[in-house]
């Protein structure tokens, strides 16, 4: 009797050290089950917001791509731009250019324009025209006779000159100069390469000179129009005379 006491004591004892060891085990089954769940929780959160995030990663990049695609059209779009503002600005400059020529073309039109409407009329023009030829026929006669008058008269003083022996020195332009074109040793005469249209004369008298040294002096014989023959003056020869020998006024 005593022994199956102490049996349902030993047995209750138990139970109840098993129940007391049991309380703090299912204390952690059931933190630990609450923990899980918690952790299961956050990961589906967290992976619900992964795959959010990943979804609108994708959608940026995509973003991105398109506008990079769309910046390098612009890009593309502005250099095709420039290249045509480059363009328009030379033909802008070839038509002011352009502008620029045809107003003063216009201007010089104007200017003709105006100075013909201050013109006479085409009759009176046609009149001033047969006079002005009329008067240039006229004046064309007299400076062919003042020619040969000239010419006459020149001649007659020579013949003039050469009765009397006249052998008075005629000046000449100031500063007159030439060359000697060709020598005649026998005679004493040279012929130069200026004459009338340069003012030369007959009778005017002429150093010749040799790269600053005088050689002699000659006399003007005759004159023609770009030419003149003259004697060498024996006083004053100082040496041979060349072709190319200077003669100084």
């Amino acid at each position: 009797m005593l022994l199956r006491i102490c049996l349902i004591l030993t047995i209750i004892a138990g139970l109840g050290t098993a129940y007391v060891a049991f309380v703090p085990v299912k204390q952690i089954i059931t933190d630990t089950r609450a923990a899980r769940d918690d952790f299961h929780t956050k990961l589906t959160a967290e992976t619900t917001l992964y795959q959010k995030t990943d979804k609108e990663l994708k959608k940026t990049k995509g973003e991105l791509a398109t506008t990079t695609a769309k910046l390098t059209e612009t890009q593309g779009q502005l250099e095709a731009a420039n290249t045509k503002n480059t363009e328009l600005d030379k033909q802008n400059t070839d038509l002011t250019d352009k502008l620029t020529k045809m107003t003063a073309r216009t201007d010089a039109a104007e200017s003709k324009l105006e100075a013909y409407r201050l013109l006479p009329p085409p009759d009176q023009i046609k009149g001033i025209i047969d006079e002005l030829a009329q008067t240039k026929k006229a004046r064309d006669a007299f400076i062919g006779e003042n020619k040969l008058l000239h010419a006459s008269n020149k001649d007659l003083q020579k013949r003039i000159n050469d009765l009397i022996g006249n052998d008075e020195t005629v000046a000449l332009p100031l500063g007159l100069r030439g060359k000697v074109l060709a020598v005649d040793p026998k005679y004493d005469f040279v012929v130069l390469n200026i004459g009338d249209e340069q003012g030369v004369k007959e009778r005017g008298e002429m150093m010749i000179d040799r790269q600053g040294k005088l050689i002699g002096k000659v006399r003007i014989n005759s004159v023609e129009k770009d030419r003149c023959v003259a004697t060498i003056l024996p006083a004053w020869k100082r040496g041979e005379v060349m072709e190319g020998d200077q003669v100084i006024y």
